[in-house]
């Protein structure tokens, strides 16, 4: 169990706290949508995809583990329809994930001609991010973003943190520098998932050293190291055990200090959030014994 002396900030994202000391509000759970080969039938993509998020509110419900969805967006052409999508069937705030800067900067656009900004989770701020994105940034800021720690120069815990810090070698200045002069309210550090044999286990290590650095929420998509493990693809019963192991590996940087988790498909919603409950009722149980840590009325150790 962990308490720092660092404070910890908490932030409200409509209703959803996140932050804080472990064990005093519940692990914040983000679940993927739109992702790439989801939907076989691309007509029934929009109709399955509203049920997919009811039953992830449903079970938040019924586990008290707030959830997000998060959206993800390859294309421009994708952006309109997606955008909308979010704002007719989502309430409160949203992640839009966009691997592309390209694709990031007329999103934010978009989002800035419609009033949407404060609506969404900039899904993230990183090393690759240009100029022209910046100013696009300073121009049509999101309420919040993801601060991305990834740093291929050194990929250890130490070159994450330059990455939010400074920009170590790699910038002239850090994330965290350039998501306040921005004027982003919120800033959710991610550890930066990394595969097996390039320091995956930095990824978890990372998490208190985040914390204790920043007293800003972080947490990881350490389903995407599980994803990218070559030996499972070639185990022959992969089907049966990888929705298993994809839930499971998100308890490792939970225990350490964790504030919140993209755990990959929202179709994992079902094994994802009762397994989280758990651990935060284990988490909690141990901070109120042992620090004295006042649990949130909304945690499942106080309605499970």
């Amino acid at each position: 169990m962990f308490s720092y002396t660092q404070e910890q900030r908490i932030f409200d994202l409509k209703g959803i706290k996140v932050g804080g000391q472990p064990g005093v509000h519940p692990t914040l759970m983000v679940g993927t949508i739109f992702y790439e080969d989801q939907f076989k039938d691309p007509k029934e993509e929009q109709k399955k995809a509203v049920e997919l998020i009811r039953e992830q509110n449903k079970l938040s419900q019924m586990t008290s583990i707030p959830t997000l969805v998060d959206i993800f967006i390859y294309e421009k052409e994708e952006i309109q329809w997606k955008v909308e999508f979010a704002l007719d069937h989502i309430d409160g705030i949203f992640s839009l994930d966009m691997p592309e800067s390209e694709v990031r900067m007329e999103v934010l656009k978009h989002l800035g001609e419609i009033g949407a900004l404060d609506r969404v989770i900039y899904n993230s701020l990183n090393l690759g991010v240009k100029e022209e994105e910046i100013e696009k940034l300073e121009k049509n800021t999101p309420k919040g973003a993801v601060l991305l720690g990834y740093n291929p120069q050194k990929n250890n815990t130490q070159g994450r943190v330059d990455i939010i810090k400074d920009g170590g070698v790699l910038m002239d200045e850090g994330l965290l520098t350039l998501a306040r002069e921005c004027g982003i309210d919120y800033t959710l550090l991610d550890t930066a998932a990394t595969p097996f044999g390039e320091k995956a286990g930095e990824t978890v290590r990372a998490v208190p050293v985040f914390k204790n650095e920043f007293g800003l929420p972080t947490g990881c998509s350490l389903h995407n190291t599980v994803e990218s493990w070559k030996w499972l693809d070639e185990y022959e019963d992969r089907e049966r055990v990888f929705k298993s192991l994809d839930v499971s590996i998100d308890n490792l940087p939970v225990l350490l200090g964790a504030d919140f988790i993209y755990y990959g498909p929202i179709e994992n919603a079902d094994l994802a959030l009762p397994n989280m409950a758990m651990v935060d009722k284990i988490i909690a149980e141990g901070a109120e014994d042992y620090f004295g840590t006042k649990v949130s009325d909304n945690h499942p150790h106080k309605s499970l």
